[in-house]
């Protein structure tokens, strides 16, 4: 049965129409505005604040985490961030922009658009599965076509099956070597946090956030409550102002963990002691980790394989003034004061032991 909508009903729907075409319009504008707005510096806020996650530091928040806080724009405005901004970091940024009434309503329209919406990443061509797969296409030219393959000279017909098969062997091999290998992995973690301010700069020990790394297994993540011994008296950061720094608050008001995305780490059946290492052993943070304290973003230096870690064992000595070893390792200790070796390496004492690593 086909009902006759109400004269209100049918007001109330044009109404609705009327007023998201509005705000269409606005967004639309918005989004022009979000992309030519420049600064002193002709800096646009496109520039600093990203759609798509890139290679190179970029300390800003992205126009996906200023859309998060569209509704507190929408209730506070977004003008004071630009002729009144909180701290130095934003007061750079912004210095020479101009927004005006109707802009800040378009911009606010724009990045409610945008709510919900992450950074994309960057895709790389993905070169050796393209000379793997195209290896396997020319096998296939080579045997379908056999009369124009004559052409060539007998030499390169001789020569160019082998050399195929050979560079698909070699990609096949190292692929399957590096398999579940995390060498220069660098993840996107859900909070900006650089190495590089908190340790070079301001004298922080990798030990007060790393507590366990002298006295366990795990060197351990750092909780809200550490951060919050000192963001609770600091809460502008060095590059990315309040905003990076303003989710640690959060998190510590909300009492929920920050999801820090791990970057080293090793197989189950693997076993690993920080505190062997460093307090017995005193092996250098950087010699598995590399050069931290000057990283602002953290990635995986080492490839951390059974290989590379035999390898460190075989040319790393014991350093004997260590009481631990003096204990548990009397017969090489007394070799080596009555000059009978002159070092002992790390694989002399169970270095090399499958039992010691895969238990």
């Amino acid at each position: 049965m086909i009902t006759k909508q109400s004269p209100g009903l049918k007001l109330v729907l044009f109404c609705m129409l009327g007023v998201s075409l509005v705000m269409q319009g606005y967004a639309s504008e918005g989004g022009k505005n979000f992309s030519r707005m420049a600064n002193s510096n002709g800096e646009t806020c496109v520039d600093c604040h990203y759609f798509m996650e890139s290679d190179t530091i970029n300390w800003n928040p992205s126009a996906m985490d200023l859309a998060s806080r569209a509704q507190i724009y929408a209730e506070d405005g977004i003008s004071k961030y630009f002729t009144s901004p909180e701290g130095d970091v934003m007061k750079k940024a912004h210095d020479g922009y101009q927004i005006s009434a109707g802009d800040e309503s378009g911009i606010i329209a724009y990045l409610a658009d945008l709510e919900g919406t992450s950074p994309s990443k960057v895709k790389h061509v993905k070169w050796r599965l393209i000379l793997f797969a195209g290896m396997f296409v020319l096998l296939i030219l080579l045997r379908v076509e056999k009369r124009r393959i004559r052409v060539l000279p007998k030499t390169a017909r001789m020569l160019i099956r082998p050399l195929i098969w050979t560079v698909i062997l070699v990609i096949a091999l190292q692929d399957a070597v590096g398999f579940n290998r995390s060498k220069n992995y660098e993840p996107v973690q859900p909070i900006k946090f650089s190495h590089s301010i908190h340790y070079t700069d301001n004298k922080i020990d990798c030990n007060y956030c790393h507590s366990g790394v002298t006295k366990g297994k795990n060197a351990g993540i750092p909780p809200v409550s550490l951060c919050m011994n000192c963001h609770k008296h600091q809460q502008e950061g060095t590059r990315t102002g309040f905003f990076e720094l303003r989710k640690i608050v959060q998190a510590a008001e909300d009492s929920i963990p920050i999801r820090w995305v791990r970057v080293h780490n090793l197989p189950d059946f693997t076993y690993f002691n920080h505190m062997q290492h460093v307090t017995i052993g005193g092996v250098e943070c950087a010699t598995c980790h590399g050069d931290v304290e000057n990283m602002h973003t953290i990635k995986q230096v080492e490839d951390l394989s059974m290989g590379w870690c035999i390898d460190c064992h075989d040319i790393t000595s014991v350093d004997f003034s260590n009481e631990y070893y003096k204990l548990y390792y009397p017969a090489y200790l007394d070799s080596l004061q009555t000059g009978k070796l002159d070092s002992v390496m790390v694989s002399d004492i169970m270095g090399r032991e499958c039992a010691v690593c895969h238990y």
